[in-house]
């Protein structure tokens, strides 16, 4: 009996270590390609994304991923609508600070800025995600692709689920409850960029994998793209410690860092949803919060207009004080 189609990437990523490799850009496409076509069995899948995560994703891995689903998911020919700025991506929840970004988004778009923020919910357990949210903040969530693009017609703050537009690769970041551990997906789905907005945000978690990201926003041809270590993941700075900031503009890398803009903080013990409509009302002090969302916001700002963040971050302040005027 012939072995399966897929056992072919299986012995590339499995053989001993001497001769095991990674894929290529091309086997990493076809091998998604018949993933999201049903033609391989649960056991190939995960086996495949044990040893991906294993080996260690390479730049040509994630490209072919990335690329593959943008073809797979008809988001290659996707045009920007006219009120879009801003792609903001949020997969990995938060635990031990609430989510301050979501103010910065809001605020962000309270300036004439269009956002689409995409994401995915529930995929770890006691981490609270964007969508849970978004209603009281009075975001919009859309439930296609089509209705996002209307709605960023104008310039706005939108959400996009995963759910709505890849919602095979959800099932495969999900399978984390049962092998144990996050897979190259949970990279890939943070590049997606489904209207194809000039400008992409990622956080990530891990120092080191920075460069995944800034390669393949290159080869994705997106024209600025910026990563940072963000608080729990996200895409969130921590105002109280010095990060490191790493662009892609114009096919161009650059990193610079930036320093916090208070002293070291106590996380809280607890936190619920009142505490983020309260900063954002005026009704509640939050020296933390309030110095994350104008961080946070401001890194943004810095690759909307290529200022410098001490610029950046004096008009978001401006802009946080006259945000109900």
């Amino acid at each position: 009996m012939a072995d399966h189609p897929f056992a072919e990437f299986l012995r590339i990523l499995g053989k001993g270590p001497k001769t095991r490799r990674a894929l290529t850009q091309a086997e990493a496409e076809q091998a998604l390609a018949m993933i999201l076509a049903g033609e391989v069995t649960d056991k190939q899948l995960g086996a495949f994304l044990l040893l991906m995560r294993a080996n260690g994703e390479t730049p040509d891995e994630l490209i072919g991923f990335v690329q593959g689903a943008r073809q797979s998911f008809s988001l290659d020919n996707q045009i920007c609508p006219s009120g879009l700025h801003l792609d903001w991506a949020a997969y990995a929840g938060k635990w031990r600070y609430p989510p301050y970004y979501l103010l910065s988004l809001k605020l962000l778009a309270h300036m004439g800025y269009g956002v689409l923020l995409h994401g995915d919910q529930g995929q770890f357990e006691h981490r609270y995600y964007a969508e849970s949210f978004l209603a009281e903040l009075g975001v919009p969530i859309a439930d296609s692709v089509e209705q996002a693009r209307e709605i960023l017609a104008k310039p706005q703050l939108v959400y996009l689920p995963l759910t709505q537009f890849a919602e095979p690769l959800r099932r495969i970041l999900h399978l984390k409850e049962e092998i144990g551990v996050r897979t190259v997906f949970n990279t890939a789905v943070k590049l997606l960029n489904p209207l194809n907005a000039p400008m992409t945000v990622q956080g990530i978690f891990h120092k080191g994998v920075e460069q995944l990201h800034l390669q393949t926003a290159q080869a994705m041809g997106y024209p600025c793209n910026l990563v940072f270590k963000g608080e729990g993941g996200e895409a969130e700075m921590r105002p109280d410690a010095l990060t490191t900031l790493y662009c892609l503009h114009q096919g161009q890398q650059s990193e610079q860092k930036l320093n916090g803009l208070i002293d070291r903080q106590e996380r809280p013990n607890s936190w619920d949803l009142e505490d983020i409509l309260g900063l954002w009302q005026g009704g509640q002090e939050d020296n933390y919060g309030e110095a994350a969302v104008i961080a946070t916001a401001a890194v943004a700002l810095m690759g909307l207009l290529s200022i410098e963040y001490s610029a950046a971050v004096s008009t978001i302040k401006q802009a946080w004080t006259q945000r109900h005027d």
